[in-house]
C-alpha cells in the first residue's frame, strides 16, 4: 500500500512540473534622475555657497583662554620661584656662615669637621601650556568641493546656501569592556559633538530651509585592546594627533549629510536603480518570445528613464513596452494551471507592468499592479510586491511635487 501511495505522488510531482513554467529572474540596471522633495521656480538655474566658519571664534576664545591659563601659570611660578629662593638664601646663609667659622678655624691650625653641604627644597617647575586644541582652518573652495547642488550651477541670482561650520565639543575618550577572563576586550571610541547649520534661501532672502545637523554625540570608534595597558601605550603614541585626526573624520562626515540633505531637498540627482524585470524560461510545449519582446522594449525604455526630469523620451517607449505585457495578459487564465498565461505568468507581468507604470509617473496602475500580484497568491510575486511598494510610494511622493 504505501508503495503504491509513494507511486502516486511521485506521478503527481512529475505531472505537476511538467506544467510548472519557471521564471527567469533578470536583475536590470538603470540611471534616473530622482527629483527633490521642494519644488523651485523654473527660473533659478544657480546655487551660491557662503561659509560661515563658527570655529574661528572658539579658536580664538581658546587662545585667550590659553593665554589667560599662561599668566597664571607664569605668576604662579614667579611666586612660588620667590619664596623658594627666599628659602634657599636662608639655607645658603646658614652654611656660609657655618662655612665661614669652619675656614677660620682651619686656618687658625683647629682639626674642625666641616659642614655638610646644604640640601634645598624642590624648585618649582614652570608648566608651558603645549596641548592647545585649535580648530583647523578651511578654506571656502574645500567646502564648495565637498557640497554640491545637482543640476546646477555655481553661480549668483539663484539660491543661497549658508554653511554655519561650529567648532567641535564634548570630545572624549570612552571606554567599554567586553568578554570575560582571557576574551576580555576593552574597547575604545572617540565621542564628540560637531553640528553643522545649513540655511537656503532665495536670492531675495526667502528663507526655504533652515537647520542645524548632527547636534548630537556621535561615536567614532577607535580600537580595541585585550589589557587597559595596552590602550595607554596606544595612547601615547597617539595622543598629540588624536583631535585633528576625529577633527578631520568629524568634518567629512559633516560635509556629506549637509550635501545629501541639500540634494534630497533642492537637487536632481541621477541614481542607479537595479531591479528584476521577469521572463520565462523555454518551455517543452508553449513558445514566449512575445514575452522575450516585451522583455526586451522593457528594457530599453528603462535605458531611457534618465534622459529628462519629467521622462518625456521615456514615456513612449514605455508605453509600447506596457502595450506588449497588456496583450499577453489578454491570454490570462487563472484557473489553469497548465496554460501558457497561468496565475504564475499573469503575477510575473502585473509586477512587470508595475515597474514601466512607476517611471512612467502613473503611480495609480503601478499601485494597481502591485496589489494585483500582491494578491496572486504566488509566493515569490507577492514577496516582490512588499519589497517595492515603499520605494515607489517615494516616488510618487517626490514625482507629484512636480508634476
Amino acid at each position: 500500500m504505501k508503495k503504491i501511495y509513494f507511486i502516486s505522488v511521485a506521478l503527481f510531482f512529475t505531472s505537476f512540473l511538467s506544467y510548472a513554467q519557471n521564471v527567469d529572474d533578470n536583475f536590470v540596471s538603470f540611471a534616473y534622475i530622482q527629483l527633490p522633495l521642494k519644488k523651485l521656480d523654473s527660473s533659478i538655474k544657480n546655487y551660491k555657497t557662503i561659509v560661515n566658519h563658527l570655529y574661528k571664534e572658539a579658536n580664538k576664545d581658546s587662545l585667550k583662554m590659553a593665554d589667560i591659563r599662561q599668566k597664571d601659570e607664569l605668576l604662579k611660578y614667579q611666586t612660588e620661584y620667590t619664596i623658594w629662593q627666599g628659602k634657599k638664601d636662608l639655607i645658603d646663609k646658614d652654611y656660609y656662615t657655618k662655612m665661614a667659622a669652619y675656614e677660620k678655624a682651619v686656618n687658625a691650625g683647629t682639626s674642625v669637621t666641616q659642614p655638610l653641604a646644604p640640601i634645598y627644597p624642590n624648585s618649582p617647575v614652570y608648566n608651558p601650556i603645549v596641548n592647545l586644541q585649535l580648530h583647523t582652518e578651511i578654506a571656502d573652495v574645500d567646502f564648495q568641493k565637498s557640497v554640491n547642488l545637482q543640476g546646477f550651477e555655481q553661480g549668483e541670482g539663484g539660491l543661497v546656501v549658508l554653511i554655519d561650520l561650529y567648532p567641535m565639543r564634548s570630545n572624549k575618550i570612552i571606554e567599554r569592556k567586553s568578554g570575560l577572563g582571557l576574551g576580555m576586550k576593552y574597547e575604545y571610541s572617540y565621542q564628540y559633538i560637531l553640528p553643522v547649520g545649513i540655511t537656503i534661501t532665495t536670492a531675495d532672502g526667502t528663507v526655504l530651509l533652515k537647520q542645524v545637523l548632527l547636534d548630537e554625540l556621535q561615536n567614532e570608534n577607535l580600537k580595541s585592546f585585550s589589557s587597559r595597558y595596552e590602550y595607554l601605550v596606544w595612547k601615547i603614541d597617539n595622543e598629540s594627533g588624536l583631535f585633528k585626526n576625529m577633527e578631520r573624520k568629524a568634518r567629512s562626515f559633516a560635509f556629506s549629510s549637509v550635501n545629501q540633505l541639500l540634494n534630497d531637498q533642492f537637487g536632481f540627482v541621477k541614481m542607479t536603480r537595479e531591479t528584476e524585470i521577469y521572463t520565462v524560461k523555454k518551455y517543452k510545449q508553449y513558445e514566449y518570445s512575445d514575452v522575450t519582446a516585451a522583455y526586451t522594449a522593457t528594457a530599453q525604455a528603462l535605458a531611457l528613464v534618465s534622459k529628462d526630469k519629467n521622462r518625456a523620451t521615456a514615456i513612449p517607449k514605455l508605453d509600447q513596452a506596457i502595450a506588449k505585457w497588456k496583450g499577453i495578459l489578454e491570454e490570462s487564465n487563472l484557473y489553469d494551471d497548465k496554460a501558457r498565461v497561468n496565475d504564475k505568468i499573469t503575477a510575473m507581468i502585473h509586477c512587470n507592468l508595475a515597474e514601466l507604470y512607476a517611471w512612467k509617473g502613473d503611480y495609480n496602475n503601478a499601485e494597481l499592479e502591485l496589489n494585483l500580484a500582491l494578491n496572486s497568491g504566488v509566493f515569490k510575486f507577492k514577496n516582490h510586491s512588499e519589497r517595492m511598494k515603499d520605494f515607489y510610494a517615494v516616488q510618487r511622493t517626490r514625482w507629484e511635487i512636480h508634476y
